[in-house]
């Protein structure tokens, strides 16, 4: 008998959980009720236990996938079918080398590709992964300083924010108490050691985010506003996404979110914001300061509600598109992607896509 084990829903508005921690590995026999896995909403974690005794099966997912709710984590094999199953020959070559879960996540913090990892009786554990980056290390030619970056913990969730003005203070300012540690933030612009917010100073340019990545910091926070534009900000989400940074959401304390409310990745609700039921909140949007989305509205991936925006219900904001401060707009009304609405504007008809809206209500192409 196969039991799968799957994302459980945590949260009535999050369909999407982060794994945070692997307790076990293929192949390990388990006990009822132990801990495998441990994943993430933007607002809890939460543990799953084994539902029945037995040995871990297919282990498909790995540390910081987000994964969907109701998806299988893993699947538990009767341990007595699993036994009789070993005597076949393919089966005994997928067991021929137990992985552990510390030696799968050492392996991904310290870059090193399990397959070159050599196993000790049959099993390769997390002494095996850090033999081999020892190796690794000892091969690299001189002339790096000896310097060397200790990994993180297992419990570390290093973090860099990519940007060092004013949007970046307010996103350390909202990750605060969140458990990330915030190594500093990236700058073209600015010099390092340049103080951003909080003690979090600039540690380098958008070119050190290899290095970063490498070392393990495997969390990214876009610290790029834009009054008038999202092009600069969409650009380095995507960029950021691509070298595999991981984009969570950030969501302010003090912000008021629906639980009936969908937050994409990389999405940032700052103080004091107000997001009501039923809304869609798309990828890499800015719900700024004292915005507020009322319910059954939909925000499209990239768009900024700049301070103090007020968008009525079942309203759409059209990708790309920034909403000015204090500006309004009414029930049902669409804003087209690349808009530009103007601070104080009053939006009561429909707005077509690349769009600009001046606070006097008059309209022109971008």
């Amino acid at each position: 008998m196969t039991v799968l084990v799957e994302a459980p829903r945590v949260n009535a508005n999050e369909d999407n959980l982060q794994l945070i921690e692997i307790k076990v590995a293929q192949g390990e026999s388990v006990e009822q009720g132990a801990l495998l896995f441990v994943l993430e909403t933007t607002k809890a974690a939460v543990e799953v236990n084994a539902p029945e005794a037995g040995v871990i099966g297919r282990l498909d997912v790995k540390i910081g996938d987000f994964v969907a709710v109701g998806s299988t984590l893993c699947e538990i094999v009767d341990e007595n079918a699993s036994a009789s199953a070993a005597a076949s020959p393919a089966d005994s070559a997928v067991k021929e080398v137990a992985i552990t879960a510390k030696a799968r996540k050492a392996a991904s913090e310290l870059g090193i590709d399990l397959a070159d990892v050599r196993p000790s009786n049959g099993r390769i554990g997390e002494a095996e992964v850090r033999a081999a980056a020892s190796c690794r290390s000892e091969a690299i030619v001189a002339g790096s300083h000896g310097a060397q970056s200790a990994a993180p913990s297992a419990s570390t969730r290093r973090a860099v924010i990519i940007g060092g003005g004013g949007h970046a203070a307010c996103l350390i300012d909202a990750l605060d108490g969140s458990g990330y540690e915030i190594l500093g933030c990236t700058d073209q612009a600015l010099p390092v050691g340049h103080h951003v917010c909080a003690g979090i100073s600039v540690v380098g340019t958008q070119e050190s985010l290899e290095r970063l990545l490498a070392e393990g910091t495997r969390y990214a926070f876009i610290g790029i506003g834009g009054a008038q534009s999202s092009e600069a900000r969409r650009a380095m989400f995507e960029r950021a996404a691509a070298m595999g940074f991981i984009l969570p959401p950030v969501i302010h304390p003090s912000a008021i979110v629906s639980k009936a409310t969908r937050i994409g990745d990389g999405c940032h609700i700052l103080a004091g914001a107000s997001i009501g039921p039923r809304c869609t909140i798309g990828n890499n949007v800015i719900v700024n300061q004292g915005s507020i989305v009322c319910h059954d509205s939909v925000v499209q991936d990239n768009a900024h509600l700049t301070p103090g925006a007020i968008v009525a219900g079942g309203v759409s904001v059209g990708a790309m598109s920034v909403v000015g401060m204090g500006a309004t707009v009414l029930l049902g009304v669409q804003i087209g992607a690349g808009c530009l609405i103007h601070n104080g504007a009053h939006i009561s008809a429909n707005v077509a896509d690349n769009t600009i809206v001046d606070a006097q209500g008059r309209r022109h192409l971008r």
